[in-house]
């Protein structure tokens, strides 16, 4: 059986829906981040994921052995102002949660990590955010675990995924962070500044991959059928999508579906930042899983998330 951690959030819920189609997959979510809307596509119990009693007996009483390990906080700008929250968060629980997992019978674990981890070097581990150090510590910590115990783990770096249903009926929705296309779409509608930063030597603006949600909830779905099968302990994907976005773009093509504009104001990158996201050579292994994405262009991104937005953000514009 499936469990899905951070069920009822905004990669869990499509990626339930998806998995809905033929049985409803078991997700824990302590709706700390999730959103309650989304619980018709699992079967969620409101667990802390280093709840290490009411874990064990969610994995043993639903012979669970196989999870898609999604709960964390994401945001690399929060890590750096509440540092002590993700190390509880997205550390000390984690490393909780996969030693409860793995004691319980748990077979296979497929890991959501990030594109931020790239590059990493274990001499510059604290110099890096805390979302991404304790991404990078997790998926090591995975690593060792796969060789000590009979285990398979697929870690999948993804790149920034955005965009909601067709239909309008699932997106993102956490007013504990800020994200790009919700920010851009409410200062955009109510003529509010906007801040695009740059490279003033080169005049470039910082590109960035983004991919639609539905394309990795159909990844994570075929993820989970190819690590079932899987003969290797332990895989590193990494998600490439072609088309690389700046700021710039993002604005641009929001401020002309909206057939509106807002004052922006131009601020210099900071000198970390990289322009352009890194390159790198995809496994071999990740052909066989037979995945490509189909909805991710900006305009379709856009488009889907418009639709999402005019409907949730019907609010005041004191109140943004």
């Amino acid at each position: 059986m499936i469990l899905v951690t951070g069920g009822l959030g905004y990669v869990g819920s499509f990626t339930c829906k998806f998995l809905s189609k033929k049985n409803k997959p078991f997700s824990i979510d302590n709706l700390s981040r999730g959103n309650s809307f989304s619980g018709k596509y699992c079967r969620n119990f409101k667990v802390n994921i280093g709840d290490v009693g009411k874990v064990s007996k969610i994995i043993k009483k639903n012979k669970i052995d196989t999870i898609l390990h999604l709960a964390a906080y994401t945001c690399i700008r929060e890590s750096n102002n509440k540092r002590k929250v993700y190390k509880i968060n997205n550390f000390v629980n984690q490393k909780k949660f996969l030693k409860t997992a793995i004691k319980n019978g748990v077979k296979k674990i497929i890991f959501s990590s990030s594109y931020c981890v790239e590059n990493i070097s274990q001499s510059k581990v604290s110099e890096i955010s805390p979302y991404a150090r304790y991404k990078y510590l997790i998926e090591n910590y995975l690593k060792r675990l796969s060789k000590k115990r009979n285990i398979g783990v697929i870690i999948i770096r993804y790149p920034n995924i955005s965009g909601a249903s067709l239909k309008a009926d699932l997106g993102e929705k956490n007013d504990k962070i800020t994200r790009i296309f919700p920010t851009f779409y409410k200062k955009i509608l109510y003529k509010k500044k906007i801040k695009l930063f740059y490279d003033p030597k080169s005049n470039i603006y910082p590109k960035r991959s983004y991919i639609h949600v539905e394309d990795i909830a159909y990844l994570n779905f075929k993820l989970i059928k190819y690590i079932t099968k899987m003969k290797k302990k332990i895989l590193l994907f990494k998600v490439k999508n072609k088309l690389n976005y700046s700021n710039k773009d993002i604005y641009n093509i929001m401020s002309k579906k909206l057939n509106k504009k807002t004052s922006v104001e131009l601020k210099k990158i900071n000198i970390t930042e990289k322009l352009t996201p890194s390159k790198f050579k995809i496994n071999k292994d990740f052909n066989k899983i037979n995945w490509k994405p189909k909805n991710s262009s900006l305009g379709q991104i856009c488009n889907t998330n418009l639709k999402w937005f005019k409907k949730i953000y019907q609010r005041k514009p004191s109140e943004f």
